[in-house]
């Protein structure tokens, strides 16, 4: 049963003040044009306005294989919880668009430049692409929603705790007892120059159309 009592939590949050920080890096990247280098990555697509847009960035690490790439993206508005995308006329939309968009262009540069299938018996032919992003209300971890793209192979692309085979993992004691699943350990790795940049301008050019 819902609370009522709270419901003004509730609408503190799904209308929080999403005005720009001056102390917020993505914030500052928002108002990058597509091919600005940011204090990390680059810009390689846009949509919408101040209010309703969205943008995305490649970062220049990618988790465990340098032939892979992770695009960012990031809501203009200082959103710090998915529950707020709503209260935004036309954010939503935006959003579909833009998360539809960044897939299909990733999809594209993995089957054409690996020659991957549409349909695979193995999973070395598939394409494999997740999303991560997360949001809280604990004050500490708040920060500018940001929700990442990527290929999961590899290391990155172990079971995770939601998925099905995760819970068929071994499952292991330490000396105290406590449970545990071992799992391989992923770093992140730099793209190389060049293909960073050939990455840069193939994207930039497959979100235009």
């Amino acid at each position: 049963m819902i609370n009522t009592d709270n419901s003004k939590e509730t609408d503190k949050l799904f209308n929080e003040d999403t005005g720009l920080r001056d102390d917020c890096g993505l914030c500052k990247e928002a108002g990058y044009e597509v091919g600005q280098k940011t204090g990390y990555g680059v810009i390689i697509y846009k949509i919408g306005n101040p209010k309703t847009g969205w943008f995305a960035t490649l970062s220049p690490k990618t988790g465990g294989n340098p032939n892979d790439f992770t695009i960012q993206l990031m809501p203009f508005l200082h959103l710090t919880h998915f529950s707020q995308i709503e209260s935004h006329k036309g954010l939503a939309e935006n959003y579909g668009i833009a998360f539809s968009k960044l897939s299909r262009a990733m999809t594209t540069i993995l089957m054409q430049g690996e020659g991957l299938k549409s349909s695979s018996e193995r999973k070395e032919m598939s394409v494999p692409i997740a999303t991560y992003g997360k949001s809280t209300t604990w004050k500490e971890k708040k920060e500018h929603l940001h929700i990442k793209i990527f290929p999961f192979r590899g290391n990155i692309g172990q079971p995770y705790t939601v998925d099905s085979s995760f819970g068929r993992k071994e499952i292991f004691k330490d000396n105290t007892g406590k449970e545990f699943a071992k799992m391989n350990p992923v770093k992140k790795v730099m793209i190389g120059k060049e293909r960073f940049s050939q990455l840069t301008k193939e994207l930039i050019a497959l979100l235009k159309k």
